[in-house]
C-alpha cells in the first residue's frame, strides 16, 4: 500500500515542495495538501498588492491548480489538532486523516494577547482576512468621503514599516483631497531593531518625508470603540499606550508573531514561544516523521527572524528530505544564510535595500524586487 504524506498549509515552502514533486514524484507515496485557503498569498508581493501594483491573481498561488498539475490531492479545510503518536490529524470539518509522514507550513499570526480590545483591530495575518478588511475599508472611505483619516499600525518591524509606506501611498493616490495621518506605534525605542543603524536612519528619513508619524516606546495596550464622533462620518477608536491615547479611524496589527493555538496540545516539541522546534533536517525534535518549515518552525541550531526569505529557501531542502525519508536515505541538514538582502517596497515605485550595515533606496531596488517576486511566482 502507498505511504501517506500530508502537507498542512499552503505556505512558500510547501508551494515549492509541490513544484518539485510535479517533476519528481514518488510512485509509492500518496501526497495530500490540506489548506484553509485555495488561493495562498505570496508575502513578497502583498505590500505591492496593497499599494495597487499587483492584482489578486498576480500575488496569489492557485493551490488546487498547482496540486492538480503535480498529481496531488487537495483538501480545503483547517487543521485543528495533530496526534503524532497515533499519526492522526483532525480538521475543522470533523475529518480525521492518517499519515505516515507530516509536514507543517502554516505560518504565524500577530500576538494579540496583551492588547485589550484587539478584536477592534485588523490583524495583518491571516492575509485573506486582512485583504478583505482592507478592501472594505477602501470602499467605506470611498462612500463616506471623510475630510481626514487616521490609520494606526501597531508594530514597527519590517512588516509594519513596509505596510505603512504602501498603505499611505495607496490612500494618498485614491483620495488626494483627504487629510491623511498614518502612524506607526512601536513598542521599543527604535524601528526595525534587527537591522543596522544606517538602515534605520534611512527609513526614519523616508517616513518623515512621507509624513508618516512614528511613536516610539508606545506599545498599543488597549483599543476602545468611540463609534461615530460628531466631526467624522467614520467609526473612531481610542488607541491607548499606557496612560496616553489618540483617536484613530482604523488599527492594523502587525505585532510580534505567534503560533497556532492548538500546537501546545499536539505533543510536538516546541520552542519557548510555541513554535515547532526543528533540527537542521527540518524534522521535529520529538518526532522524526514530522517536519516543519516557514514561520511556524524554529531552527534551534540556526535561529533566524520570521521572514519569508527563509521559507522560500527551505522549500527545496524540505522536498529533498521528505523524499529521503520515504526512500530510507540519510537526511541532509539545511543551514540558512546568516545575512540576506531585505527589499522593502515604499509604494511609490521605489524600494529600500538592506544588507548587513548597508542601506539604500531607489527605483533600481524596486525593479530588482519586482523581478525577483515575478520570477518566484512564474514557477507556479
Amino acid at each position: 500500500m502507498a505511504k501517506k504524506l500530508l502537507l498542512v498549509g499552503g505556505g512558500h515552502s510547501h508551494a515549492l515542495v509541490l513544484k518539485h514533486w510535479r517533476r519528481r514524484p514518488l510512485a509509492a507515496v500518496d501526497l495530500t495538501l490540506i489548506s484553509d485557503v485555495s488561493q495562498t498569498p505570496y508575502s513578497g508581493m502583498l505590500p505591492g498588492h496593497v499599494a495597487g501594483f499587483y492584482s489578486h491573481v498576480e500575488s496569489h498561488i492557485d493551490l488546487p491548480r498547482l496540486c492538480a498539475s503535480a498529481g496531488v490531492n487537495f483538501v480545503e479545510d483547517r487543521v485543528i489538532a495533530v496526534d503524532p503518536e497515533r499519526n492522526l490529524l483532525t480538521t475543522q470539518q470533523g475529518k480525521q486523516l492518517s499519515f505516515d509522514c507530516l509536514a507543517l507550513d502554516i505560518g504565524s499570526t500577530p500576538f494579540l494577547d496583551n492588547i485589550a480590545g484587539a478584536e477592534y483591530g485588523i490583524p495583518a495575518k491571516p492575509v485573506p482576512q486582512f485583504l478583505s478588511a482592507w478592501q472594505a475599508l477602501l470602499q467605506n472611505i470611498d462612500q463616506k468621503r471623510p475630510e481626514k483619516f487616521t490609520l494606526a499600525i501597531a508594530g514597527g518591524g519590517a512588516g509594519g514599516v513596509e505596510l505603512a509606506f504602501n498603505v499611505q501611498a495607496r490612500l494618498a493616490k485614491l483620495f488626494p483631497a483627504m487629510a491623511l495621518d498614518v502612524q506607526i506605534w512601536q513598542r521599543g525605542a527604535t524601528l526595525l531593531p534587527h537591522h543596522s543603524a544606517q538602515g534605520r536612519k534611512l527609513i526614519d528619513r523616508l517616513l518623515a518625508k512621507q509624513n508618516i508619524t512614528v511613536l516610539l516606546n508606545c506599545p498599543v495596550t488597549t483599543i476602545e470603540p468611540e463609534f461615530f464622533p460628531a466631526d467624522s462620518p467614520l467609526t473612531c477608536y481610542k488607541l491607548w499606550s499606557d496612560d496616553h491615547w489618540r483617536s484613530v479611524n482604523s488599527v492594523f496589527l502587525v505585532t510580534q508573531a505567534s503560533s497556532a493555538p492548538w500546537l501546545p496540545q499536539s505533543g510536538l516539541s516546541l520552542d519557548g514561544r510555541g513554535f515547532i522546534s526543528v533540527k537542521p533536517t527540518l524534522q521535529n525534535y520529538a518526532h522524526r516523521h514530522i517536519f516543519a518549515a516557514g514561520d511556524v518552525a524554529t531552527m534551534i541550531d540556526h535561529p533566524r527572524p520570521k521572514a519569508g526569505v527563509f521559507a522560500v529557501r527551505q522549500g527545496k531542502p524540505l522536498f529533498d528530505n521528505l523524499q529521503r525519508f520515504f526512500l530510507g536515505q540519510t537526511l541532509k541538514p539545511f543551514i540558512p544564510q546568516s545575512q540576506y538582502l531585505s527589499l522593502l517596497g515604499t509604494g511609490d515605485g521605489k524600494a529600500i535595500a538592506l544588507w548587513g550595515p548597508w542601506a539604500s533606496c531607489g527605483h533600481c531596488w524596486w525593479q530588482l524586487k519586482d523581478y525577483i517576486d515575478r520570477q518566484f511566482m512564474e514557477q507556479f
